[in-house]
């Protein structure tokens, strides 16, 4: 008679394993702490450029910890809610536009407007190549940075908050999330209090309008696609009336 084979060894799990293990345990805690980083490094980026690449790195983390299992709960999938899709869109290129002509009526053109420094993140990206700075400035704004930011924060973070609240604390936490990062774009460097005054509320609201198109669409893609849309409406509309 032929003793039992015992089982093999198993292997101690790897660090992401044992991340995702986590995550799984108590995922608006492992959200918190992601974000925090994130949110350190993109502020920090105010004052160097490549703190601020490192920031759009960082993002692939969330992803990566959760585990591509859970990312259509996330919302990390395509929606075929079509119709929703454009109305939302619509609305949130709205927000965006009042956010627009709100600061241009209490801020002006100038410095003191944070729209006005929109497409001067990108001067001197590629240096003796201004139709590079253009190419980047296009791509970033319509493609890499919605895509990031909204597979972030209307994707791991509106999910982890939804989970453990509802739809509208989801919403509401999102936005002012989103909103407190944008001053590692715009505010900080140099230091400009009006600036800082004039995006927080604007990006905030447009924060509450992404949101809604989260809750009302179920992804996050979806509102890459109207974040994308929009920033560039929003930038033309910059050049158009610098």
């Amino acid at each position: 008679m032929t003793p039992p084979r015992s089982a093999p060894p198993t292997r101690p799990a790897g660090p992401l394993a044992r991340l995702r293990r986590r995550s799984e345990a108590d995922l608006l805690t492992t959200a918190v702490v992601l974000f925090a980083l994130l949110a350190a490094v993109r502020v920090a980026g105010a004052f160097s450029f490549p703190l601020m690449a490192l920031s759009v790195g960082l993002s692939a983390v969330a992803l990566l910890v959760v585990g591509r299992e859970h990312w259509p709960a996330m919302g990390v999938r395509r929606s075929d809610r079509t119709g929703a899709l454009v109305v939302c869109t619509v609305v949130v290129a709205l927000v965006y536009a009042e956010a627009f002509l709100a600061n241009r009526a209490v801020f002006g053109t100038a410095d003191d407007n944070w729209t006005s420094w929109v497409p001067r993140i990108f001067d001197g990206l590629v240096p003796g190549a201004p139709w590079a700075d253009a190419v980047a400035m296009v791509l970033a704004m319509g493609v890499l940075v919605p895509l990031v930011e909204e597979v972030c924060y209307r994707g791991v973070l509106f999910h982890a908050v939804e989970e453990r609240w509802n739809t509208r604390v989801a919403i509401v936490v999102t936005a002012a999330g989103w909103a407190a990062v944008h001053l590692g774009d715009y505010g900080l460097n140099p230091l400009n209090v009006k600036v800082v005054c004039g995006v927080l509320p604007s990006v905030f609201f447009m924060g509450l309008a992404l949101g809604i198109a989260r809750a009302v669409t179920g992804s996050a893609l979806a509102c890459a696609a109207a974040q994308g849309v929009c920033n560039l409406l929003l930038l033309g509309a910059v050049l158009l009336w610098a």
